[in-house]
């Protein structure tokens, strides 16, 4: 028999660690004690490991800084729900709300098992109705046809559908370092989103490049040459996307400016989930070449220049960060720890792939610029312009 319900064990667990007596709080934590934090990768297992937690939380947060319970599930001895949120100094922290789950053990009337699951700090809000409004009567059109793909092209949408899920899965939602290091979109570091952001203000090179010929109305964000090539490039060649996918016959009725509006911003997000619709589509008999005209040079022109700047501004931008060997051993260090910079990589290497698809999806068989297509981003952007 318990000697105190869950409810009660769990009040006093708060109690203590918002003192930070860690013995008070782990003397109610049974020696086999599972706890699942979701901002982990792995449980903590045992006694030790969940005072080791309890212990290294309270050392690394400010002594005014308190958990608060909002509400508490009653009516069951041995499990409850906790709503709770973060105070510091008496005053509620933005982002600072969670929701956890206890279950007290029969035999010991102690703490047995436990998951807490944090806020986010990012929020789509409307932004998700957007997508849902935009993806929903897709699905429904494509997978409604009359005329049925090939059974090898039925096997291609698939293939392509699991690696939609996998990309979003592994680079997006994943735990922190459980398949790939760095932090999940759910528990993205203020670094993180502040360096996203100054790639962002240094699109298309746009704001060094003013400020290196005098004009100072807003000073450029420092960012490292070597990622603010990678973004710039992987943007570059995105943005050259657009009249591919206009051109693309074989689907139709299809909002593809919406789609690559997005996907500027979420590249294969949009991208993967479009190629494994398409391949469900019924193939054409026959490609007609396409006429290119203004719109088509224009998107080619830019691209191909930011992309030879990309790729100098790796070499020479910002002299300050050291020579070419420095900049390099950066690049293998981020990949070893930042999952935005193994995104883009991913990125490129999808982009080599749809843009092969694409463009032999559109240029005649018999066109002596089809073998543009297998030259990654320039075949692209010289297609466009000639």
């Amino acid at each position: 028999m318990v000697k105190k319900t869950a409810k009660e064990v769990i009040e006093s667990i708060y109690q203590a660690i918002n003192k930070r007596n860690i013995d008070a709080a782990i003397k109610w934590v049974d020696d086999a004690c599972i706890y699942q934090d979701v901002n982990f990768n792995q449980p903590f297992e045992g006694k030790e490991a969940v005072k080791n937690l309890f212990q290294e939380s309270c050392d690394n947060v400010p002594n005014d800084l308190k958990f608060v319970i909002d509400e508490i599930t009653e009516g069951d001895p041995l499990k409850v729900g906790v709503l709770w949120h973060v105070e510091l100094d008496n005053i509620a922290i933005p982002n600072g709300r969670g929701v956890s789950f206890y279950r007290i053990s029969e035999t010991t009337g102690k703490l047995i098992f436990a998951r807490d699951i944090v806020e986010p700090p990012l929020k789509p809000g409307k932004v998700s109705f957007f997508i849902i409004r935009l993806i929903t009567p897709l699905i429904r059109r494509f997978l409604k046809q009359d005329s049925t793909p090939p059974q090898n092209n039925l096997l291609l949408s698939k293939i392509v559908w699991f690696i939609a899920g996998t990309y979003i899965y592994v680079l997006l939602c994943s735990s922190p370092n459980f398949i790939l290091p760095g932090d999940p979109f759910w528990a993205i570091q203020p670094e993180t989103i502040k360096e996203v952001i100054n790639e962002s203000i240094n699109f298309f090179f746009i704001l060094p490049i003013l400020n290196n010929i005098g004009i100072q109305f807003m000073q450029s964000p420092i960012v490292h040459p070597i990622i603010e090539a990678q973004f710039n490039f992987a943007e570059a060649w995105i943005f050259m996307f657009l009249p591919l996918l206009l051109a693309d016959k074989r689907v139709r009725d299809f909002p593809k400016v919406a789609l690559w509006s997005v996907a500027m911003f979420l590249t294969n997000v949009f991208l993967l989930p479009y190629m494994a619709l398409r391949f469900k589509q019924p193939v054409l008999d026959k490609i007609e070449e396409p006429k290119k005209g203004i719109l088509e040079r224009i998107f080619g022109s830019i691209g191909l220049t930011v992309g030879i700047i990309a790729i100098s501004w790796l070499f020479i931008g910002r002299p300050e960060f050291g020579d070419l060997a420095q900049r390099i051993q950066y690049f293998i260090t981020q990949l070893h720890s930042n999952r935005v910079v193994i995104a883009f990589c991913v990125d490129l290497v999808l982009f080599t792939i749809f843009q092969m698809i694409l463009m032999g999806a559109v240029i005649p068989k018999n066109s002596e610029q089809r073998g543009l297509r297998f030259i990654p981003f320039f075949g692209l952007a010289i297609w466009l312009i000639i």
